[in-house]
C-alpha cells in the first residue's frame, strides 16, 4: 500500500457528501457544530480564493484533497487586489482571510473590536466560536489556518517529526508556547484541536530552532502574480513536498485582474472608512489594525 494512500484512507469516511468523522483528530462534535454548516458541503462545486502565505497555499491544497476536488482555488486575493482564473459561477470561499460581509471563509485573525462588534457568520474561525476579540486578544487562537482545517477535517498529523515541526512553523503556530503567560493559552488551542502530540515537539525545541526552519524554507515568503498572470513564490514547496502527503504547491493557471483594492494598516485609534467598504480585516495587535477596502 502505498503512502498516497494511506493518507487517503485516514480521510473522514463520506456518505452522500456528509463526513463521518473517526474523532481521533476530529474537533470535538458540540464544537464543530458551532461552525457555519457550510463546511460540509464538501460534494458541492466552489471556488477557492487563495491568499498570499504559505498558510493559505497548504490549505488551499488540502481543500481540494479532501473534497475530492469540487473545491479549487480560481481566485487569488494579495489583499490588495482580486485576480480571476476564469468564470465559473459558483459560490467562494476564502482560505486564511477574514472578510466581513457574508461570504464563506476559513480564517484565524481577530476581526472585532469588541466582543459586542458584528461578525460575518459564514466565518469558519475559532475566534469567532469563542467571541475572541481586542478585548481579550490574548486568549485567541494563534496557530494557523491550516491547522484548523485539519481538525474540523479529521486529518492526523505529519507522520514524521520535521514535517510536524513544518506544520508548527507556518503561520509561527509554535510561538505561544514559549511565553510563560500565554503557555496554558496555547496548550488549551491544541487540546481544541486534539493535536496534544505536537506539545512534546515544542517541550524539545525552541523559538530559535522554529525560526530556522521558517528561514530554511522560505516559509515567511509571499505570494505574488507576475506580469503573464502567473502565480509565483520563493517558498519552498519542492523542499517541503515529502513532509506532506497531498500534493501542495500553487496553480500553474494564468490569473487576470478584476477587481482593484486598497489597503491600509494603522493604529486602531484612527479613523477607519465604514464597515460597508471594507473587504476583509483583522487587528493583528490589541491596538493595530490590517484591512482592504473599496
Amino acid at each position: 500500500m502505498t503512502k498516497k494512500l494511506i493518507f487517503i484512507l485516514s480521510f473522514p469516511k463520506r456518505m452522500a457528501g456528509v463526513f463521518l468523522f473517526s474523532s481521533l483528530y476530529c474537533m470535538k462534535k458540540e464544537l464543530r457544530e458551532k461552525f457555519p454548516i457550510w463546511i460540509n458541503e464538501t460534494d458541492i462545486k466552489y471556488d477557492l480564493i487563495l491568499g498570499d502565505d504559505v498558510d493559505s497555499a497548504i490549505s488551499c491544497s488540502l481543500l481540494k484533497e479532501v473534497t475530492n476536488g469540487n473545491w479549487e482555488v480560481n481566485y487569488f486575493y494579495d489583499f490588495k487586489n482580486f485576480y480571476r482564473h476564469t468564470e465559473t459561477g459558483n459560490k467562494t470561499i476564502g482560505v486564511d482571510m477574514a472578510f466581513l460581509k457574508r461570504t464563506r471563509c476559513f480564517d484565524n485573525h481577530i476581526s472585532k473590536r469588541t466582543k459586542n462588534d458584528e461578525h460575518n457568520p459564514l466565518c469558519a474561525n475559532l475566534n469567532i466560536v469563542h467571541n475572541i476579540s481586542c478585548e481579550n486578544y490574548t486568549s485567541k487562537y494563534s496557530m494557523s489556518t491550516l491547522m484548523l482545517i485539519m481538525s474540523l477535517y479529521d486529518i492526523p498529523l505529519p507522520s514524521s517529526r520535521e514535517g510536524r515541526e513544518i506544520l508548527l512553523a507556518i503561520d509561527t503556530s509554535f510561538k505561544g508556547f514559549y511565553s510563560d503567560y500565554f503557555r496554558p493559552i496555547h496548550t488549551n488551542w491544541l487540546e481544541e484541536l486534539r493535536y496534544t502530540e505536537l506539545i512534546d515537539i515544542l517541550k524539545q525545541r525552541d523559538m530559535k530552532y522554529f525560526y530556522d526552519l521558517i528561514k530554511k524554507y522560505g516559509l515567511y515568503k509571499k505570494i505574488s502574480i507576475d506580469e503573464n498572470g502567473c502565480l509565483q513564490s520563493e517558498i519552498k514547496f519542492d523542499a517541503i513536498q515529502p513532509f506532506f502527503d497531498f500534493e501542495i504547491g500553487l496553480p500553474a493557471e494564468q490569473f487576470r485582474l478584476i477587481k482593484k483594492c486598497q489597503r491600509a494598516n494603522h493604529e486602531t485609534w484612527r479613523s477607519m472608512p465604514e464597515r460597508e467598504r471594507i473587504i476583509s480585516l483583522a487587528y493583528t495587535r490589541w491596538n493595530f489594525v490590517s484591512y482592504t477596502y473599496h
